[in-house]
């Protein structure tokens, strides 16, 4: 029986997209994300995402370099439409100008993937601090 003052109902654990299109990457990264307490929801790509019918994520995690619409379209597509989820860009090969575009656009984060899994795991704990495990509107 819960105590006096505190709903039986629990809140429904933040929500992480994961784009990326290998599907291996996509269950690393869930792996890695679903012992903090996150509900990880994998894309394949910038269009499945744009197309899904997910509602509020708290942040997203995006391959760089995806086929068809790269991360960093995304990005733009994303913040011209008014949308201001936070957004890690994860790079295999970087240089610096698309490092600075993705910070210039709005990126949270700028990660190389030999770093990804606690440099993730770091920003994404950050993020749903600084958030109170809020959402944004996907």
């Amino acid at each position: 029986m819960p105590p006096s003052g505190t709903s039986a109902k629990q809140e429904a654990p933040p929500s992480i997209g994961v784009i990326d299109s290998d599907p291996v990457a996509r269950a690393g990264i869930k792996a890695l994300l679903q012992p903090v307490g996150v509900d990880v929801v994998p894309f394949e790509s910038a269009e499945s995402y744009l197309l899904s019918a997910t509602g509020e994520l708290s942040c997203l995690i995006v391959d760089l370099l995806l086929p068809g619409m790269s991360g960093l379209e995304l990005l733009r597509r994303l913040r011209a439409l008014g949308n201001d989820v936070p957004v890690i860009l994860l790079a295999d090969e970087s240089d610096v100008p698309t490092a600075v575009a993705a910070m210039r656009e709005g990126a949270t984060d700028f990660i190389e993937k030999p770093y990804v899994n606690v440099a993730v795991l770091k920003q994404v704990q950050k993020l749903l601090r600084s958030n109170g495990g809020g959402t944004a509107h996907a």
